[in-house]
């Protein structure tokens, strides 16, 4: 068939009559134009078509009536894939022409041969198109809004719609939430970094996941689940709290920092020291409180959050502690008349049983709102003025061969309230000096702790800097290295140690110094005694004091209390501690009857690199309290028996002796003792305390059991590994240790 386009008139209108908006419509509009005809389009036929031209009608019924009213319009009906006419087209009107169509996405080629069918004045009225295969896939349509809002619009699709509308309205507060939660990580790990600005981002989403839960927090009631997401928020609303509290809190402390040290102050700046102290007070009884009820808030039980639940717990003990000190600095303070008070530095590089060797001692004052300036003295200036004589401990006398005792060689109890007492005669004595309101001891190895707190500190009159990793070293050099009684290098270098703490304390680490004092305290690197009781305590009850522990049983059950403190003396007038490390394993066999035996190893290692000062020989007199009823069976060095062992038998039982332990060795001393005290039929509780001497390294701890068959474990206050009637802990002697086995004898 030859296929012609005529136009008979210029601006001819045609009308496309389709219930869907086809993609190909576009097109045929446009080739439409392009011939002189205005198309229009409609989703349905109008009752008055006379004035179109021409009439596109898709997939619609064949309109014979309208035909055959309006001879001048030719209909041209489209049909895709179906045949909804008549085959016999002889009964169709002239005026009518039919196309049927495989598929329903056509192109321009096929736009065209729709157009020349429709406009010709052809005789024939039907036109077959077959699209390929490929056209046909890329069948699409524009839906048509106006006619399909009604199919969406159902009960079922509105009930699906009020249902997730519901769910997402009641969960919209859990994202921001978690995000407020990650912010809060970050600020944590921020803060432990001293680089925390602000936190704003946190609050902020805080502020909105409490906004939308509020909305929906009846429902959640109504429903019975509101505890988990009450507890969510609350966790995270005080967390924002400690975070601006620890921000105030860092600033107030430098703030008092800046001004305690100053002399003479005035009136204003003494209110500025209280409000600071109050304030102080104030934030950290707030976030002890805030950690608190974190802690209580945890909602899940597991290993992980039971241990994050313990940290807390032990964070909020910690200030509650920082907060009673403080109490008694603000009394001591704010008092007109000033409280003295003495620190002994001992070196435990020489380890004694009170910490260390004393080389140097302080003094310095508070009261009238200022801390006063460390005074150091050299500890020879202070011997060098003793004008009485006082028989020292026998290993003194045998060992050092010093006839006299000095303040020096004062600290040689295990237990610093005996030590102190020694050292205010001392003092006395020597230096005309009275009335002390307390003491505090610091090891090299707390000094060395406080210091990882502060960059690096230069000392002017000795062109160095100095840090917690060079400390020692420096010290060696400057203080040990040709030293002679008399000479002031010693002096000098701590006092200038000393100053330039002080003057440092406006950059250093506040949350470090406290952590390295803390630290210091539980290792017993630092001790102290204050004269007021009701303070005193505090230290006590903490284990601070470094006091020889009387064990005793709180439980009413029949408890049977053992007690183990080993300690070193060293009496080769060099600093070899700083080369020995120690191992104790310690077992206990509990046989039928009950009776309780013990063997103490410890191995001692020297890893001095020669003879010469300041390592070399170790020359210990090494001692062990005991219980007091305990029987001594048998001491042994490698395996050999010590014969020449020194005795005693008052509050504990107390035995010593001398070895030496050349560098690069290695010894074993082994103690087998007994308690005389066997368990009992039925219940027992058995309660062991190890403790560790003042200044004296972290040594590796093994606890061993060994019980009989009849004999059974019920519980305990650590965590062994269990064998059979065997268990073993594994742990280290870092503090005092407290261990309880309650048992059962058949």
């Amino acid at each position: 068939m030859e296929l012609r386009t005529e136009i008979i008139e210029e601006k001819q209108s045609a009308l496309i009559v389709s219930k869907k908006g086809y993609l190909f419509i576009t097109l045929l509009k446009n080739e439409l134009k392009r011939v002189s005809i205005n198309p229009f389009s409609s989703p349905f036929i109008p009752k008055i078509v006379k004035m179109f031209h021409y009439i596109f009608i898709i997939n619609e019924t064949i309109l014979l009536e309208q035909a055959n009213k309006n001879k001048n319009s030719v209909f041209i009906h489209i049909f895709f894939g179906k045949k909804n006419h008549s085959t016999n087209t002889k009964l169709f009107p002239e005026n009518i022409k039919i196309i049927t169509i495989n598929g329903s996405h056509l192109e321009k080629d096929e736009i065209d041969k729709i157009l020349w069918f429709s406009l010709s004045k052809s005789v024939e009225s039907i036109l077959n198109l077959n699209l390929s295969q490929l056209v046909r896939n890329k069948i699409k349509f524009i839906p048509d809004l106006n006619l399909n809002y009604k199919k969406f619009i159902t009960k079922k699709n509105l009930i699906i719609f009020a249902f997730f509308s519901f769910i997402t309205l009641h969960i919209a507060f859990i994202p921001f939430l978690l995000l407020s939660f990650f912010f809060d990580y970050q600020n944590y790990l921020a803060f432990k970094k001293n680089t925390l600005k602000n936190i704003n981002n946190s609050s902020l989403t805080n502020e909105i996941s409490k906004k939308l839960y509020s909305i929906v927090r009846p429902t959640y009631l109504l429903f019975g689940v509101v505890i988990l997401p009450d507890n969510l928020i609350d966790i995270n609303d005080k967390s924002q709290l400690i975070f601006k509290r620890a921000q105030s809190l860092m600033s107030d402390f430098r703030g008092l920092e800046e001004i305690l040290f100053e002399q003479q102050k005035s009136a204003e700046q003494k209110t500025i020291v209280t409000l600071r102290i109050e304030k102080i007070k104030n934030n950290l009884t707030n976030i002890q409180e805030d950690i608190n009820i974190i802690a209580q808030k945890i909602p899940i039980k597991n290993s992980f959050f039971d241990q994050i639940k313990k940290q807390l717990i032990e964070q909020a003990d910690n200030i509650n502690k920082t907060r009673k000190i403080i109490d008694y600095f603000q009394k001591t303070i704010s008092q007109e008349k000033t409280s003295k008070y003495v620190v002994f530095f001992a070196n435990n590089m020489e380890l004694r049983p009170g910490g260390g060797f004393i080389g140097s001692f302080g003094i310095f004052e508070i009261g009238d709102y200022s801390i006063g300036e460390i005074k150091v003295y050299d500890i020879y200036d202070a011997d060098g003025q003793l004008t009485v004589h006082l028989d020292p401990p026998k290993p003194i006398a045998q060992y050092l061969n010093v006839p006299h005792w000095f303040f020096r060689d004062s600290n040689f109890s295990p237990d610093f309230f005996t030590n102190y007492q020694k050292a205010l005669f001392f003092l006395e004595k020597e230096m005309k000096m009275t009335d002390f309101s307390g003491g505090i001891l610091l090891t090299t190895t707390a000094v060395e702790n406080i210091l990882y707190a502060f960059n690096d500190l230069y000392l002017p009159d000795f062109k160095e800097y100095i840090n917690a990793k060079n400390f020692y070293l420096k010290t060696q050099l400057y203080v040990e290295k040709k030293f002679f009684p008399g000479s002031i290098q010693k002096k000098t270098f701590l006092s200038s140690i000393v100053r330039q703490i002080q003057n440092n304390m406006n950059s250093v680490d506040i949350k470090r110094l406290f952590s390295q004092v803390k630290k210091s305290f539980d290792e017993k690197q630092i001790v102290v005694y204050f004269e007021d009781q009701n303070f005193q305590s505090l230290f006590d009850s903490n284990y601070w004091s470094g006091r020889v522990i009387e064990p005793k049983c709180t439980i009413s059950a029949y408890c049977i209390t053992d007690y183990i403190f080993p300690y070193d003396a060293n009496l080769g007038a060099n600093k070899a501690n700083f080369f020995i490390n120690r191992f104790v394993n310690l077992k206990v066999k509990i046989d039928a009857k009950g009776q309780i035996d013990h063997l103490l190893s410890i191995q001692f290692k020297n890893d001095s690199p020669a003879e010469i000062f300041p390592t070399g020989y170790y020359r210990n007199y090494f001692q062990v309290l005991l219980p007091k009823n305990s029987i001594l069976n048998q001491v042994t060095k490698d395996g050999v028996q010590v014969e020449n062992i020194d005795q005693f038998d008052d509050q504990y039982k107390q035995i010593g002796f001398l070895f030496e332990l050349a560098p690069g060795k290695t010894t074993d001393i082994k103690i087998n003792y007994q308690l005389n005290e066997p368990l009992k039929k039925g219940s027992n509780i058995y309660q062991l305390v190890i403790q560790k001497q003042i200044g004296a390294k972290n040594s590796d701890l093994i606890l061993e059991f060994e019980l009989n068959k009849n004999i059974s474990i019920i519980n305990q206050n650590f965590s062994p590994i269990v064998k059979d009637n065997q268990i073993i802990y594994n742990t280290n002697l870092l503090t005092d240790k407290i261990f309880f086995i309650e048992l059962t004898k058949e």
